[in-house]
């Protein structure tokens, strides 16, 4: 017998947000990646990217986390980005492939003083 699965949804990601027009905004996902739902993203020179803890510079940054899916391989995309006042829950944040431990906790850090409060629901 088949399962089903719900599409997560932004309410999922996003538990509370301090207003709405503010705490999300339109923006551009650079090209060539397939972006997960609840990203963690860094932007680099006006665009978002998938964080990159090992990088330098803005693209090892978090500042935003995704809050759709969205496929970017053909080119930049729009997507809905939640860049302040807001708390997510952690269990929904999409990480890069082989982020440590201590990449991880630094990136939450990021995030947390942007505004953006990483929380595991009850």
């Amino acid at each position: 017998m088949a399962t089903y699965t719900p599409r997560k949804k932004l309410g999922d990601l996003l538990l509370v947000e301090v207003a709405p027009g503010w705490t999300k905004e339109k923006g551009t996902l650079l090209a060539g990646a397939a972006y997960a739902f609840g990203q963690v993203l860094a932007k680099v020179a006006g665009k978002y990217q998938v964080l990159d803890p090992a990088g330098e510079g803005a693209a090892a940054a978090a500042v935003a986390v995704l809050g759709e899916a969205v496929d970017a391989t053909d080119g930049d995309q729009p997507g809905v980005v939640i860049a302040r006042g807001a708390v997510v829950e952690l269990t929904e944040l999409a990480w890069p492939e082989g982020i440590t431990d201590a990449q991880k906790a630094n990136a939450l850090d990021e995030l947390t003083a942007l505004g953006i409060v990483p929380r595991a629901s009850l």
